[in-house]
């Protein structure tokens, strides 16, 4: 069953867990609050199908929660809530984009059917093109990035299988972003209403992972206390992702075959015949046709998962991207505006090969930016222990790397100390390092400083640096 989401964002504590226990009670997935900025917040970071706005809210008003929520969020249905007297309020939100108003006080009758009804409009018009260029916008557009050869092929490949009902089999390297391929084409395709239901095959035991993928009776096997629906009817009417799907166990293959066959199962211990309303992508790190070959893998269900095959590009065959990929997590992850890797930066990047792909990437910018309030980033802003891996990894860039990150790293703090007048202290605050850090790598790096006086680096042996007043 689709999951139905309302947030109410409502000061008056009371109303607020009267509202939220009624629409819960009705079967709705729902979140309460009582502030403003924080009801926005859940707005902008979540998806909702509709929002229950107070008008007069601590933090944030309820018209411009509204206002920035027909930017942020136009697919989520606002529906207002004013006390008496200020319908005319009202009926200026409902010009600003709102849905429907409440006027307080009104019964739990009235809050039922307002909402029952906005999500039948909902349903009848899911084909809104508003709803699907803000769909597309954000599991398309937003999230997968490349402009390379080989991944405008892969988009194009995604654009033309998300019309269709095929089984689709994403193969690549751990953190190329094989879920996120599974999201794009499911919210790219006419199940989008429907749930996505994720399984990954590899955390689950053998003994469960049966009972998680079709469910089981009431006393199936011991502590089965009740009947409990698996994967496949969760996700009907809509998309079951099967993550590392090559872990499934060959005893649980040729159910798992028999599924994708006839749309037919069983539940673990019951009879009766449940359909299954589903369109199934699975995804792989491992060359299935070599387990094939091993007996490890069924060769007909690997026929059957791979109707259509998406290979994911590793970040390694992609490094023109960098800059773009790079651009994008600062997008995503920067609370500073207009912040920015120097292209010094961009290249110690571009030099790494990469094992952790795309999702190795988002760590290390995303942790460069919490380090750092500095407007342009520099190398010597990257993670030490990333430093030291491309140092390491980089073969025979390994001497000249490590010498040209020293070099950058030794200018970037010889600068801040001069700011500084040579105070050790001051610096450490500018370079947002501790002072024992900044007088490690000063002494690390042949760096002099005294009060007053120019500090001096050079590339000999360095001395045991003189410690300033500070």
């Amino acid at each position: 069953m689709v999951r139905r989401r309302v947030l109410v964002i409502e000061d008056e504590e009371l109303k607020r867990l009267t509202v939220v226990d009624a629409l819960t009670d009705a079967g709705y997935e729902v979140r309460g609050t009582g502030d403003g900025t924080e009801g926005f917040q859940l707005l902008r970071d979540e998806f909702w199908d509709v929002a229950l706005v107070d008008m007069k809210l601590p933090g944030m008003d309820g018209m411009t929660i509204l206002a920035q929520a027909r930017q942020v969020r136009p697919e989520t249905s606002i529906v207002m809530m004013t006390a008496y007297g200020s319908v005319q309020t009202a009926v200026e939100a409902m010009r600003g984009g709102a849905y429907d108003f409440l006027t307080k006080p009104f019964t739990t009758d009235e809050l039922l059917v307002k909402i029952e009804r906005l999500f039948e409009y909902r349903a009848k018009s899911s084909e809104n093109a508003a709803l699907r260029q803000a769909l597309d916008s954000e599991y398309k557009l937003h999230s997968m990035v490349g402009r390379s050869r080989s991944m405008r092929r892969l988009f194009e490949q995604i654009c033309v299988v998300a019309d269709s009902d095929a089984n689709v089999l994403v193969v690549g390297e751990t953190g190329t972003g094989k879920e996120l391929v599974a999201e794009t084409i499911h919210y790219s395709s006419p199940r989008r209403q429907g749930p996505l239901v994720k399984v990954s095959c590899v955390t689950l035991r053998e003994s469960l992972i049966e009972s998680e993928l079709f469910g089981h009776e009431e006393g199936a096997f011991s502590g089965a206390i009740r009947a409990r629906p698996g994967r496949f009817e969760l996700a009907a009417g809509g998309t079951l992702f099967l993550d590392e799907v090559d872990d499934v166990p060959l005893s649980v293959q040729p159910k798992l075959l028999r599924v994708l066959q006839s749309r037919e199962f069983e539940r673990v211990g019951g009879e009766k015949m449940l359909r299954a309303d589903v369109r199934v992508v699975a995804a792989t790190k491992q060359d299935i046709p070599q387990l094939v070959a091993q007996g490890r893998f069924r060769e007909d269900l690997y026929y059957r998962l791979n109707t259509v095959t998406l290979r994911m590009p590793p970040l390694r065959e992609r490094k023109d991207e960098i800059s773009v990929l790079v651009e994008h997590f600062v997008r995503k992850h920067d609370r500073l505006e207009g912040r920015e890797f120097s292209s010094a930066a961009l290249d110690v990047l571009c030099r790494y090969s990469w094992p952790g792909n795309i999702r190795e990437l988002e760590h290390v910018v995303e942790a460069a930016l919490v380090m750092t309030k500095d407007q342009v980033l520099e190398p010597p802003h990257l993670p030490h222990d990333f430093l030291e891996t491309v140092s390491i990894r980089s073969g025979t860039l390994k001497v000249a790397l490590r010498d040209e990150l020293a070099g950058i790293e030794r200018q970037t703090i010889v600068k801040a100390l001069a700011a500084s007048d040579g105070n050790i202290s001051r610096a450490a605050m500018h370079l947002h390092l501790a002072r024992g850090t900044l007088r490690d790598r000063m002494k690390k790096l042949g760096i002099r400083a005294a009060r007053g006086h120019k500090p001096q680096a050079t590339r000999s042996k360095p001395r045991t640096p003189e410690d300033p007043q500070s």
